[in-house]
């Protein structure tokens, strides 16, 4: 309920934001990106899904799943004057006893003919969508999935009207019903969708300026005074994927499963940007936790780290800029191991570790108070030994699909 009254509430404030759906005036900068922000729900039908579960005479017992209905949040934007739809959607509300459950989802829908107001247009796309499946006492299992999508959009002015579906090429997987006993099950293999965006931009009273030569002259002034350099804050929704399997795991304890994926957590920032160089300093800080349960075993895995990071940005495609560079981070890394009948076990690992960071900036010029970005890190090599004897992995890929970026001294 608190996210939804979230959503309704910066809903309510883009009504006073510039509505930019595709407009006439050619492929400029200031027309090439627009945010979305809505509302989806989704249903999967539970056609040929099977699961299975003990009878009273310890026989396997087949059974259908239950059809399954989420309600979801979709941030997002056009990009390429029309022609595509970048988003990522976060479920709030799930109906279903199924035990079948999607995440967030990350995806893309092209559009051979661009979007325009009043007309149907529609499309093809890919996502990144993982899912978990979950049976009575045992693991919630993630698995990573990329369903094919299709469907068709109406815009109405300031609104997206997406009716689509998607379906998955793999819908099989092997589950531990019991701490000794897997099964192969079937998961529901599609999905229908309805959603309902709001497009808005920002940018667009800038264009005039831009076209007459004003932004660039102003640009000039300021970077030779050295107005552009500055302190950056940034926050954004963030989360982690593990990218490597733990030996532990695999070998000792498989109706454990893998960890897959860290919390959703908030990403803090401070930084300094030098302007002439295109170059962005960051101090940064997280807090990533992942938490697997099965059959009264418990197993955490925390991650803080605070990372200085320094990346250059690269090039300028009519807004799009891309930016690469390295980051050397302090890592505190433990795990926290509970099994029925044994003692608790922990182990720790911290110190210094070597990563890369990367991603994008929609950036329509160089002259605004805040900037959205999107990064991604990667840190590769980090793990824990487990009193054991083997690995337990923290090799994970971060990924903040949106951040807001503000420089405070541009506002006076």
């Amino acid at each position: 309920m608190r996210t939804l009254v979230v959503f309704l509430f910066i809903l309510f404030l883009t009504q006073f934001i510039t509505a930019q759906p595709y407009v006439d005036g050619g492929k400029t900068r200031h027309r090439f990106a627009q945010m979305t922000l809505g509302i989806d729900n989704r249903f999967f039908s539970s056609h040929e899904t099977e699961a299975f579960s003990f009878s009273e005479k310890s026989f396997l017992h087949p059974y259908s799943m239950d059809d399954l209905s989420e309600l979801r949040i979709i941030i997002g934007g056009t990009h390429f004057w029309g022609h595509a739809d970048f988003f990522v959607a976060f479920p709030f509300a799930s109906f279903s006893n199924s035990g079948f459950r999607s995440g967030v989802e990350t995806g893309m829908k092209i559009f051979p003919w661009r979007i325009e107001n009043k007309k149907m247009r529609p499309y093809l796309g890919l996502s990144w969508l993982p899912t978990s499946y979950q049976q009575e006492k045992g693991a919630i299992q993630t698995k990573h999935q990329a369903p094919i999508t299709g469907g068709l959009v109406y815009n109405r002015k300031k609104m997206l009207f997406d009716l689509g579906g998607g379906f998955f090429l793999k819908n099989q997987r092997n589950y531990f019903i019991n701490p000794e006993k897997s099964v192969n099950i079937k998961t529901h293999s599609f999905f229908l969708n309805f959603s309902v965006k709001l497009m808005f931009d920002a940018t667009l009273s800038a264009e005039k300026d831009w076209q007459s030569g004003r932004t660039k002259i102003l640009t000039d002034t300021l970077a030779k005074l050295k107005r552009l350099n500055g302190l950056t804050l940034a926050i954004g929704p963030s989360s982690a994927i593990y990218l490597k399997s733990s030996e532990y795991n695999s070998e000792t304890v498989p109706y454990l499963e893998q960890h897959k994926f860290g919390n959703l957590f908030p990403e803090f920032g401070i930084g300094y940007y030098f302007h002439q160089p295109d170059l962005q300093l960051n101090l940064v800080y997280r807090s990533i936790h992942s938490r697997q349960k099965a059959y009264e075993h418990e197993q955490h895995l925390h991650r803080k780290a605070l990372t200085f990071e320094a990346y250059k940005f690269l090039g300028d495609y009519h807004g799009f800029v891309p930016f690469v560079g390295s980051a050397l981070s302090y890592e505190s890394l433990s795990v926290n191991d509970s099994r029925p009948n044994i003692n608790e076990v922990s182990s720790t690992f911290e110190g210094l570790k070597p990563g890369i960071t990367f991603g994008w900036d929609i950036r329509p010029n160089r002259l605004q108070t805040w900037y959205l970005r999107t990064n991604l890190r990667y840190f590769p090599n980090l793990f824990v030994k487990h009193p054991k004897g083997q690995k337990v992995s923290f090799d994970q890929l971060e990924f903040n699909f949106i951040q807001l970026v503000i420089y405070p001294q541009r506002f006076f």
